[in-house]
């Protein structure tokens, strides 16, 4: 399977952020989604790692579960009362935290976009000034679990496929959910993708996954737009002895990697959340402390991870997993 090894651009300038403040007197705050999620927990894991490397303070603060938005918003107000020199955001949704989100920018306090969870247009649209995301793409992740498919099944290959989206309205489900389906209808037109939202909930995706094959026996294969969900359809598959379903998630979670390793779930579309927190890090301070300029995405590389490709462990990404 092509890995999309994406490298940062540093080229286009972003104005109005101060470029004068030290380092060592840098304070970053990071509003992130739940610590139940091993996603985030190795996102963590990157910002709090490269906060002490780079020589910055890092606050996170965390949410109970994926649809606690409000908490969210709160902890976003919160954080703003330490009056940090950036916020790095993993937004539950696009609008919840946009009153916060516009104080942060009235303010000249830079704003970091984890995972493309906030939709540019809506945020820019509340008067919302984005840095930069930092992450890969949906669409084009989802690309990436379509072709690992179709590698897998041949080009005529015929059938349906369940695609697993998360919480409706989240930007980041729908993106590699559209980008799955779009290029499934390109390169191999007889496989029928049907939509769900699993809500990133490994239950809910287990029992979609479930009732979606007692009405398609002849299942080929399920897309799940994160590694939780991917779990749960991959528990279920197997639970009614189905083993020729080939099951695929996106993030490389701990969870996820395990059971690839076990031969249960077939692959993911590693993310590298790890990889994803640290270079918001660097970045940043690259930004402030040096008045670097910076492209406005900033992509931090993906790769899909299979059994063999950890048996072998030649992909220089595999280093960033946790």
């Amino acid at each position: 399977m092509k890995k999309l090894l994406l490298a940062a651009v540093l080229t286009t300038a972003l104005a109005g952020l101060a470029v004068t403040a030290e380092a060592k007197d840098l304070l970053y705050g990071a509003i992130l989604k739940t610590p139940a999620n091993p996603h985030w927990n190795a996102m963590t894991q990157g910002i709090e790692e490269a906060a002490k490397k780079v020589g910055v303070q890092a606050v996170v603060s965390t949410v109970t579960d994926e649809s606690a938005a409000e908490q969210q918003l709160n902890n976003c107000e919160s954080m703003l009362l330490r009056k940090p020199d950036a916020l790095i955001v993993g937004a539950i949704n696009s609008n919840i935290l946009l009153p916060c989100l516009k104080s942060a920018s009235d303010a000249g306090i830079a704003i970091v976009d984890l995972d493309y969870n906030l939709d540019r247009s809506i945020a820019e649209g509340a008067g919302v000034k984005v840095t930069f995301t930092a992450g890969n793409d949906g669409e084009k992740t989802g690309a990436v679990g379509a072709d690992f498919i179709v590698a897998g099944l041949g080009a005529d290959a015929a059938g349906p496929v369940l695609v697993l989206e998360g919480l409706p309205g989240n930007p980041v489900g729908a993106a590699r959910g559209k980008g799955f389906r779009d290029r499934i209808a390109t390169v191999a037109p007889k496989l029928v993708a049907t939509t769900q939202n699993g809500d990133w909930d490994r239950g809910k995706s287990a029992n979609i996954t479930n009732d979606t094959l007692q009405r398609n026996p002849d299942l080929k294969a399920v897309f799940a737009a994160n590694d939780t969900m991917a779990l749960g359809a991959s528990e279920a598959l197997l639970a009614a002895g189905r083993n020729d379903v080939i099951v695929i998630g996106v993030d490389g979670t701990s969870d996820a990697i395990q059971s690839i390793r076990s031969g249960r779930l077939t692959a993911t579309v590693g993310q590298f959340p790890y990889l994803v927190g640290a270079r918001s890090v660097e970045l940043l301070t690259d930004m402030i402390k040096n008045g670097a300029k910076l492209e406005t995405y900033q992509a931090t590389g993906q790769s899909v991870i299979t059994k063999k490709a950890l048996d072998e462990g030649t992909d220089e990404m595999i280093k960033y997993l946790r």
